[in-house]
């Protein structure tokens, strides 16, 4: 029986602007990169139609048919008309964190199907009607993102940043979070742009006074520890220290690995297994 592995990285976000709202949805301009935290996804055959799905390592808190890895499959199968496959997923992307767990496990298992049951079909409107950032986990790396996280510009980073990322147990609803952003009646300014031009142009300091995220504000609210977190990092000698996504995990930001290593010495004994370390890679490994 024919068997597809596949390992779909985490993603970050280096930088969220919120810059307005259309039909309902609010519209994002975002900087994005793929890192070296994985999902391993295993995928073999099946001669029916069936679906089925049994995930290990982190919990993910819900029931197969509500799992986006089993609507991805079940869509492929419809879309193209091919048979179902068995499906194993060893989660080692935090779940509820802003990391893109449940949109790497979407593109993993698309291009698995695809693998599997050679298609002739663009994979990218199933993946975006799944989850607003799930086309750019078809392929990662670096990119700007725009409207709903649907809209995809692939940057070239010419050098890798390293990361310390803590996670909290508890989640945070992105409808909340948006919900409150509103309450909030703010009026950020956009960064995206000049965050990204920083960092092409090698100019680090620059793009750590710049990047921001216009969700951290109404975040926190639902998680308070995310700002002591944050100040931790930033204590611990991070350049940028700055939520993911609508959060719940925040991250240390460095250009050098012996700093980014010496930071984490001191932040490990604090937070135990809530705290690792990564680093930006080019896109998915398949």
């Amino acid at each position: 029986m024919k068997k597809i592995v596949i390992k779909t990285p985490a993603k970050i976000n280096l930088t969220l602007d919120v810059t307005g709202a259309n039909g309902g949805f609010h519209q994002l301009k975002t900087l994005v990169a793929s890192i070296d935290v994985y999902d391993k996804i295993t995928l073999k055959a099946r001669r029916d139609k069936k679906i089925k799905l049994s995930c290990r390592g982190i919990k993910v808190g819900c029931k197969n048919k509500d799992n986006n890895a089993y609507k991805a499959a079940e869509l492929f199968v419809k879309e193209f008309g091919t048979c179902g496959a068995n499906i194993k997923i060893k989660k080692g992307i935090p779940v509820g964190a802003g990391l893109g767990g449940s949109s790497a496990d979407i593109a993993g298992v698309l291009v698995g199907m695809k693998k599997l049951y050679p298609a002739d079909g663009d994979l990218l409107p199933l993946a975006n009607a799944l989850g607003s950032d799930s086309g750019y986990m078809l392929s990662g790396g670096f990119a700007v993102l725009e409207g709903r996280g649907d809209v995809i510009s692939k940057k070239k980073v010419d050098v890798p940043l390293y990361l310390i990322i803590i996670t909290e147990k508890q989640g945070v609803s992105a409808g909340k979070v948006y919900a409150e952003f509103d309450k909030m009646n703010l009026t950020p300014t956009p960064c995206t742009a000049a965050a990204f031009n920083a960092l092409a142009q090698k100019d680090f300091e620059k793009f750590v006074f710049v990047a921001k995220n216009d969700l951290y504000a109404p975040s926190k609210k639902f998680v308070p520890q995310m700002e002591n977190n944050v100040y931790a990092l930033k204590k611990a000698g991070a350049p940028l220290a700055i939520m993911t996504g609508s959060g719940s995990a925040v991250i240390g930001v460095f250009n050098k690995e012996r700093e980014r290593d010496k930071s984490y010495e001191k932040l490990r004994a604090l937070y135990g297994k809530s705290v690792f370390t990564a680093k930006t890679v080019d896109g998915v490994n398949i």
